[in-house]
């Protein structure tokens, strides 16, 4: 198959964020990533921590957008809506570099 057909066949977003309390009481906060692929949806929950982490990898083998900041230059944080909106662009931007870069 061709990269550039199956780079239509993958989506990726970020539609929510969950919440979860971990054995020691402290709540988590937790972006849930789907992925529709070949027509099936699967998702998992990442906290933003694995997501800095998944940027330096990439950062080592594709040329990679700058990683969304968690602080607001007014704010302390950012909203997490406004948090979960730039990861999803952050990681669509991502893909489309692998596209493009693999062709």
């Amino acid at each position: 198959m061709v990269l550039e057909e199956l780079s239509h066949m993958i989506e990726v977003s970020i539609p929510s964020l969950e919440r979860e309390v971990d054995e020691s009481g402290k709540t988590k906060k937790l972006f849930r990533v789907e992925v529709l692929f070949n027509e099936r949806k699967h998702y998992v929950l990442r906290r933003n921590s694995e997501f800095q982490t998944l940027h330096r990898k990439l950062k080592k083998i594709i040329q990679t957008p700058d990683f969304p900041s968690k602080r607001n230059p007014h704010l302390r944080t950012k909203p997490l809506e406004q948090r979960r909106q730039e990861l999803e662009d952050y990681i669509q931007t991502c893909l489309r570099c692998c596209w493009t870069s693999s062709t």
